[in-house]
């Protein structure tokens, strides 16, 4: 008599499970999303792919969690049932300081990774970074250590000029391997030498020497600024007589 009474125990269940699958019980009715900044919502419901009104019972949740983890705008992301009829989405969007140019154009975030390809003009306010042409650097990868290390320095010692010589004022940042940045300017494309480090410092030179330039009303005349020495700065220029500074 026992084993006849759990086949139909075990009958019976089965019976509920299918019919709680077949019923109009948990079925989806919302997806909440929380996080986004860059990626659009549509993008986020084609990955989960889950339609409305489909079973919770059945969404395998780690697939989906996976499906997210491509979006290579996501450093982290979280899928759950939210019974009885919603899944809810938290994402953590990647922080992007920099478009890289290496062949292509590439979105760089806050560890030097070149997390998404983009298009020239897509992140106007971010700087642009290039010098890697032929480097071989593809979506995935960090900018190489040496150039990466200058860069956040620069662009630290950037972040307190911004009063004087903000970002829109920079049409380029240029790595050179044996030279360190050169930045070139968004009116008239002039050079200005960089090198590798002590960026505070060449500021202050090239604010002094942008200053002397107004005054002396040299702006337009000017063709290229070096700043990688020590306590001085050279300009060159078509001037209309020699003019020291």
């Amino acid at each position: 008599m026992i084993i006849p009474a759990v086949f139909a125990s075990s009958a019976a269940l089965a019976h509920a499970y299918h019919a709680l699958l077949d019923g109009p019980w948990f079925r989806l009715q919302e997806v909440h999303i929380s996080g986004l900044k860059t990626v659009d919502r549509k993008e986020v419901l084609n990955a989960l792919g889950i339609p409305l009104n489909a079973s919770l019972l059945t969404v395998k949740i780690s697939e989906r969690a996976e499906a997210l983890s491509a979006i290579p705008w996501f450093h982290a992301s979280l899928v759950k049932v939210d019974l009885p009829d919603r899944i809810v989405v938290e994402v953590a969007e990647r922080e992007p300081v920099a478009v890289v140019f290496a062949d292509e154009f590439f979105v760089m975030d806050g560890e030097g990774r070149l997390f998404a390809r983009t298009v020239a003009d897509a992140h106007p306010t971010l700087p642009l970074v290039t010098g890697f042409a032929g480097s071989g650097l593809k979506p995935g990868d960090r900018l190489p250590s040496e150039a990466l290390d200058a860069l956040r320095r620069l662009m630290t010692a950037l972040a307190g000029s911004q009063g004087w010589f903000p970002l829109s004022q920079i049409s380029e940042c240029r790595w050179h391997n044996e030279e360190g940045f050169i930045l070139y300017t968004t009116v008239k494309a002039i050079p200005i030498e960089f090198g590798w480090d002590d960026y505070e410092r060449k500021l202050g030179h090239l604010q002094k020497v942008l200053g002397h330039l107004s005054h002396r009303q040299l702006l337009d005349s000017v063709t290229r600024i070096d700043l990688d020495y020590p306590n001085r700065a050279f300009v060159t220029g078509s001037f209309p007589v020699p003019k020291g500074i």
